[in-house]
């Protein structure tokens, strides 16, 4: 434990015991780990020392461990709130009145969320984008725009787009799916596959929220091409306008990528959430003749494919959880493998790095929780004798 000015901790180093603000409210809890956010966070509470805090251990052969959190909850729950805010009030909107579908005061809240989600991603380095869970199915619609919209932000930098144009591209990713204001009631929530007659009309969005953004001067060119683009593939298989190849602008297929990955894996009532390294394998596959490479390959090196606390199974048979992994390679993590013996009920535990184990591979995930509620809810006897390691700690 050690005293440091607020200006000076180092990135990584944890929190042993509960930070207050001068008013006495929670500040950050014991056991965060600081980021950029944090740090900042910290500064403008006029927090000038911490004496409880200590360095993490973060090495994994001598290179900088991810710490997972990126973006807070509290965050993505404002922005979800705006997205909602938004939408509801295209829906309100008289049709005649299109150039006023988004009022000016819920443009500028939009833009706020835009500029709060940029301080982060544009000023922190080696940021990897994780899949955020969605709590309520009937927020899936505007969850889902915050999830491209950050995920855009993170490729488009990784594009070397300026500022500028990615905070256009931010607005045009955080409405790509505002006409889905205006798809037939129930549609968009319906908690079961479409018909091909619905899936139709869903189709219409697109055309939907260009029609309520088309005539209105605040929204920049490239945003509207966005909301009306964002469904176009290389080969015209797309729609709404069959477009193909340069046809339609690199901007647009930012969104479109992005769209997709977020799409197939999240969470929806009928279906589970694909795991992200095969929803990458599809994407890849689409590369060649429907979505943008260079997109793709920008996006994939944004994403946290196996996050720390993932259940993964190896090439070999053996089963594990995700204990670490560096930036640059992130589909190689570290593991703790574990081998439970029925017969002895001995549990061994191994870590390796598969960045030098060259003939293992990750072959497939698994559901820590799921299995973790079955150890919780099954006798220990019936599987070994108590006094064994504690498999619901060993795994988190």
């Amino acid at each position: 434990m050690t005293v440091k000015k607020t200006d000076e901790l180092e990135l990584g180093a944890e929190v042993k015991e509960p930070i207050l603000n001068r008013d006495g409210s929670l500040l950050l809890n014991k056991g965060a780990i600081i980021n950029y956010e944090l740090a900042a966070r910290l500064k403008k509470h006029d927090i000038d020392f911490i004496e409880k805090i200590e360095v993490a251990s973060s090495k994994l052969d001598g290179a900088d461990m991810v710490q997972d959190p990126t973006i807070e909850e509290e965050k993505m729950q404002t922005s979800i709130r705006v997205v909602k805010d938004v939408f509801e009030s295209a829906l309100s909107e008289d049709k005649s009145s299109v150039r006023n579908a988004i009022p000016d005061h819920h443009l500028e809240m939009v833009k706020t969320v835009i500029d709060d989600i940029m301080a982060i991603i544009m000023n922190t380095e080696d940021l990897l984008y994780h899949i955020q869970d969605l709590v309520d199915a009937d927020d899936y619609t505007y969850r889902h725009s915050v999830n491209v919209c950050v995920l855009s932000i993170m490729t488009a930098k990784a594009l070397h787009y300026s500022e500028a144009e990615i905070r256009d591209i931010a607005l045009g990713s955080l409405l790509h799916d505002i006409g889905k204001a205006h798809v037939k009631y129930g549609l968009v929530q319906k908690p079961s596959p479409l018909t091909e007659e619905e899936k139709e009309e869903m189709k219409q969005h697109a055309t939907y929220g260009y029609e309520l953004v088309k005539n209105m001067p605040s929204i920049p060119y490239s945003v509207k091409q966005i909301i009306r683009l964002h469904h176009e593939k290389r080969d015209g298989s797309g729609y709404p306008l069959k477009l193909k190849e340069m046809e339609i602008p690199q901007y647009v297929r930012i969104v479109t990528v992005c769209d997709m990955y977020d799409a197939m894996t999240a969470n929806r009532i009928y279906r589970k959430t694909m795991p992200v390294h095969i929803a990458l394998e599809v994407l890849m596959r689409d590369c060649v003749y429907k979505l943008d490479h260079e997109v793709y390959r920008a996006m994939s090196s944004t994403i946290c494919i196996f996050a720390i606390g993932q259940g993964v199974m190896l090439s070999d048979g053996r089963v594990g959880i995700v204990s670490g992994y560096r930036h640059h390679c992130p589909s190689r993590p570290r593991v703790k493998l574990f081998d439970f013996s029925m017969k002895t009920g001995d549990l061994d535990v191994e870590e390796i790095n598969l960045e030098e184990e060259h003939t293992l591979f990750i072959i497939d995930t698994w559901d820590v929780e799921g299995f973790k509620a079955f150890f919780n809810r099954t006798p220990s006897k019936e599987l070994f004798d108590p006094k064994n390691v504690d498999l619901g700690t060993m795994i988190g």
